[in-house]
Order: structure tokens, then sequence, then C-alpha cells
């Protein structure tokens, strides 16, 4: 008996799940119009470009400028090492050599 309902809870539940990652019906939008600050897509703020680059591990973040082509460039902390970062125009952090 109690295996019956052990399995049929499991039933329930991976049911549960596999309808939970079912695409959405045609026609609904699956990405938001626009990405949440400090995501990738929004370099366009000083503020939304310090969080994308603390999102990527990168601490004590100063001398943070725009460059003419939309880029950022910064320097930043990461495992106790200063670095030179560069953030792209879609929000992708990149460590300069």
């Amino acid at each position: 008996m109690k295996f019956s309902l052990i399995a049929a809870a499991a039933l329930v539940a991976s049911v549960s799940v596999a309808a939970a990652q079912m695409p959405p019906a045609s026609g609904t939008p699956t990405t938001p119009a626009v990405p949440p600050a400090g995501m990738p897509g929004t370099a366009e703020s000083e503020s939304s470009v310090r969080t994308q680059i603390e999102a990527s591990g990168y601490q004590k973040i100063r001398d943070l400028t725009r460059k003419a082509d939309g880029s950022w460039h910064a320097r930043a902390t990461k495992n106790d090492v200063e670095v030179a970062v560069s953030v792209d125009s879609t929000g992708n952090v990149t460590q300069v050599q």
C-alpha cells in the first residue's frame, strides 16, 4: 500500500515537471522586450554594467568608462588580483589582457 502511494506521488510529480517544461503556446513571447538590469543585453547604464561585472565574479570596480563603440572598460578585482575588464554593448564581460 505504501509503495502504491509513493509510486502515485512520483508519477504526479513527474507529470507536473514535464508540463512545466513544455513551451508556451505559439504567439506568447518567451523573453522580455527589455532584459532586467544587469543581465546580458543591458550595457546602457553605468549601474547595469557594474551589476553585470559583479555578477561575473569581479569586485572593487573602478575607472569605469564608456567608449565610443558602446563598450565599457574598467579595472576590477577577481581572486585578489586586479585586472582590466571590458563589457560589450550586449553586456558580455571579458577580462582584457
